[in-house]
């Protein structure tokens, strides 16, 4: 296992700052008598120290220079901009329901964040209450503490569990640190609102018996109003709905508003004709948050000590406050229809109509989302001279994810119904009301229909583990070594809204998504490393998993187990001192978690455009329903008791080359196959699955639709085991360095090429590959630059996301758009002052890139390719640290 490359390969580890994992053990070897003692190293991707810093699985390592040098905030938004994720991943947004405005996670090969592991110093992350515990918040981590993170970039299941499908995030933190470090950070967009800034206190302490390290860290910004992103005035502009503040209706005539009304009242729109046909929209973008305001602290820290010479305790522990307040516009009663009867005395028609009506007299929909995370960990670490010598370690870790939001100025549909009723309420103003008494009456109207939505979600995870590992052979040229562990695992997971949102007839919130479901978790692993002669490596695992989860659905309990036993194996062979060929396969199993099965069904309004109406009815005005912008249909969205768990398998083959003194290349083909993959049917896919299948109402179960009108009532939509989803691509590094008399440069080349991303839906379906269309670029790349001189640094990074087809064909549509190519830059110079200060100013997206528009003739950032890019256009930040 000895290898002569070692030092050069750590030499360029360092040099790069990003080159392997490098977490060295205390534990060293001898190839043989009196040779010269070499350490072994933890590489991600395996659990058996060894001495080499590749191994069969591919690792990309982001040191915390690295992160200092992109200018990024956050481990999510430098995660983000990896080119392996190949989609773009979840950063919090306004509006969102059940806390995922308050979250951050990954989605590495676009498979989701659920297929993605988590680790913090190789440990799982504590699961998120907003995911059912399937994701972490990368967002939870204080930059401060941040050593390195590192990105396998390969399935494994059978090494670290169901999870790591696509792979696994390491986060490692600092441990060996001595001193105190403050460190404060402003930065401040050029879009309106924004300004964020960040302050944190390290200190560390290192004595003969163990060593201890605490972080603090506070951040917060300002929140981004939608109307700062999306300019009112460009052409593109098209954030309105037809549930506005003057209440529109529609009769067997079509539709029709109150035109005066709709003049005086602010943010709306008018298209009604001298005969009040027509409606009066509401331009909702100028209300809204893109991102929320956030204030966040968080703090962690790590200790060991040394109980005897061969016996060590371990702990750590971190706690997160997370609190958002995030806007969408006033409430549209939607939930529920509704109608004001024939015989009431303010019907303007002379039949029953529906009302499409906004609760803005009262407020915006205001949401306030506090997170709390708390993570545990003690363990024991121990060596015992038996045989050739046991590695063991013990551990417990509990932790908790609480999440709790507050949405106010919701709708309560019945009480806002039975006021319509009690026919006092002149909400079309057929009276000839003033509009200040008008809106006097609406308010008092809205005011007995508020209602304060509530939700909270609880997850808790307590886990025992252990593991021992050994060599079992060693005669020189041909070593054995082997590790076996078992975890055990129980989770309780709650999530539940306020008994009026859970019966289904509050407007505004996202409530009903109630969950009441436990699940344990057994495991059992093994590993062995052979290196055989001519430096040939061997690596084999296999891991059991079992699930039992039971919950609560409204027929009653359901109880489920799953479980698979999965193998992994792993090749490395090292013809040349230069050039090191490498190969992985290994299976995949992921149970479907809590929420995926247990989640009652809720309501939610995407924007959506009818094609199959607008098709069958092709003369209608390109506006409102049939606009390219579309409208929000009422969508029910839940569980599914019946779900499978998903199976599949994953391969990677590639190499690592010296191929000159400083210059290192990677290349690494991927291939990932999944059976029975679980995922969420959408409102697009269900409506070109109508297309497909003859037309309006062709399907009546997913699919409700007005008996007068034929337009969409609801859409219903959940979860299920799609047939199958294959990806395969490429990812290509380059690292080089030169080092002059006059500074030293490095630079560092990621690019990854996706080949295919193919699905299909059912067993009878055709294969459909969305490589290369809209949200599904087939490129994506990053290349940092950087120039050293004494105290004195620059970088350049660029960032690149490939251009994509508007899929019209595809999707049965045609009023998407074509996808440029989208470059970002940043910039950064710093500077470390006699006194160890480090001062450093940048810029990102210094040219002030726009992210590019999904539609023809409307840009729509919020509801899909806003992930892959920059919104809040250049920024400036300014970053000091001082160390003690």
């Amino acid at each position: 296992m000895l290898n002569n490359k070692v030092s050069k390969a750590v030499r360029l580890a360092i040099a790069f700052g990003a080159a392997s994992t490098v977490a060295f053990s205390a534990n060293t070897i001898a190839a043989e008598e009196g040779a010269e003692k070499v350490e072994r190293i933890q590489v991600t991707g395996s659990r058996i120290k060894q001495v080499d810093l590749e191994n069969s699985s591919p690792v990309t390592v982001i040191t915390a220079a690295d992160i200092n040098l992109s200018g990024e905030p956050s481990v999510g938004d430098v995660l983000n901009n990896l080119s392996s994720n190949s989609f773009g991943s979840w950063t919090g947004v306004s509006g969102y329901g059940a806390g995922s405005s308050a979250t951050s996670s990954i989605n590495l090969r676009g498979l989701g964040s659920d297929a993605t592991l988590v680790l913090l110093d190789g440990r799982r992350m504590p699961g998120t209450s907003t995911s059912s515990g399937a994701s972490a918040d990368t967002s939870l981590i204080p930059m401060a503490i941040v050593e390195r993170i590192e990105i396998l970039r390969d399935g494994a299941s059978a090494v670290y569990g169901s999870a790591a499908v696509a792979g696994v995030i390491n986060i490692i933190t600092k441990k060996d640190f001595d001193g105190l470090n403050l460190k404060y950070e402003f930065n401040q967009p050029s879009v309106d609102g924004g300004d964020s800034s960040t302050f944190s206190v390290s200190s560390g302490f290192t004595a003969e018996k163990g060593n201890i390290v605490f972080t603090f860290e506070h951040s917060e910004s300002d929140a981004i109003y939608d109307r700062d992103i999306w300019a009112l005035d460009d052409e593109t502009y098209g954030a309105y709905s037809s549930y506005s503040p003057v209440s529109n209706y529609l009769d067997s005539t079509g539709y029709h508003a109150n035109s005066d009304l709709c003049d005086a009242e602010p943010n709306t729109v008018n298209t009604i004709d001298a005969d009040g046909n027509g409606r009066c929209t509401y331009s909702y973008g100028e209300v809204t948050k893109f991102y929320p305001d956030t204030n966040k602290n968080s703090f962690l820290t790590n200790f060991t000590y040394e109980l005897s010479d061969d016996i060590r305790f371990i702990g750590r522990a971190m706690a997160s406050f997370n609190e958002t307040d995030a806007r969408y516009a006033g409430t549209p009663v939607s939930t529920t229809p509704i109608y004001m009867s024939e015989d009431n005395q303010y019907n303007p028609s002379d039949e029953e109509v529906r009302i499409f009506t906004r609760a803005v007299p009262i407020g915006n929909r205001d949401t306030t989302t506090e997170v709390t995370t708390t993570d545990i960990l003690v363990g024991l670490e121990g060596f015992t001279d038996i045989g050739n010598g046991l590695d063991w370690e013990i551990n417990f870790q509990n932790s908790v994810s609480k999440t709790n939001s507050f949405g106010k100025n919701l709708v309560n549909d019945v009480a806002f119904q039975a006021a319509i009723d009690s026919g006092e309420y002149d909400v079309f103003n057929v009276s000839g009301m003033s509009y200040d008494d008008w809106s006097t009456s609406m308010t008092e109207l809205y005011q007995e229909a508020n209602h304060t939505g509530t939700y909270e979600g609880r997850y808790e995870s307590k886990q025992i583990d252990g593991l021992v590992s050994t060599t079992l052979l060693d005669d020189g040229e041909f070593i054995v070594a082997g590790v076996v562990g078992a975890e055990f695992e129980q989770i309780d997971f709650t999530q539940i809204s306020d008994p009026e949102s859970a019966n289904g007839f509050i407007s505004g919130g996202s409530g009903g998504d109630d969950v009441y479901a436990d699940r344990d978790r057994t495991a059992a692993y093994f590993e062995v490393q052979a290196s055989f002669p001519h430096d040939v490596d061997l690596t084999v695992a296999g891991r059991y998993e079992k699930y039992d989860q039971s919950g609560t659905t409204n027929l009653g309990e359901k109880s489920t187990t799953f479980d698979k036993f999965v193998p992994k194996v792993g090749l490395t062979w090292r013809p040349t001192d230069t050039l090191l060929l490498r190969g992985s396969w290994g299976e995949s199993f992921r149970a479907p978690n809590m929420g995926e099965m247990f989640q009652s069904y809720a309501l939610s309004f995407p924007t959506v455009r009818d094609t199959a109406w607008c098709t069958a009815n092709p003369n209608q005005e390109l506006d409102g329903y049939c606009a390219d912008a579309g409208e929000q249909v009422a969508t029910w969205f839940g569980g599914n008791t019946e779900l499978q768990a998903e199976e599949g398998d994953s391969t990677t083959l590639g190499f690592v080359w010296d191929a000159v003194e400083d210059l290192s290349i990677e290349l690494t083909y991927y291939s990932i196959n999944y059976d029975d993959k679980i995922d969420s049917v959408d409102n697009d896919e269900l409506l070109r699955l109508e297309l497909e299948q003859g037309g309006l109402n062709a399907t009546p179960s997913t699919i409700e639709r007005n008996a007068v009108t034929g337009k969409i009532d609801y859409m219903y939509t959940g979860y299920i085991n799609k047939s199958s989803l294959s990806t395969d691509g490429i990812d290509f590094t380059a690292r080089y360095r030169f080092d002059t008399e006059f500074g030293n440069f490095s630079s560092t080349l990621n690019v990854s090429r996706v080949l295919s991303f193919e699905e299909k839906a059912d067993a009878d379906a055709e294969v459909f590959d969305y490589a290369g269309l809209q949200d599904y670029p087939e490129w994506k790349s990053d290349l940092a630059v950087n120039y050293a001189y004494e105290d004195f640094s620059a970088t350049w990074t660029m960032f690149y996301v490939g251009a994509q087809d508007s899929g019209n064909e595809e999707y049965g549509v045609d009023y998407y758009a074509d996808i440029p190519s989208y470059f970002k830059h940043n910039v950064q110079v710093s500077y470390v002052a006699p006194t160890n200060t480090k001062i450093a100013l940048g810029v990102n997206n210094l040219f002030d890139k726009t992210a590019p528009s999904i539609y023809d003739g409307f840009r729509d950032y919020r509801d899909s390719t806003w992930s892959l890019y920059d919104q809040t256009g250049r920024s400036l930040y300014l970053r000091l640290e001082q160390s003690f």
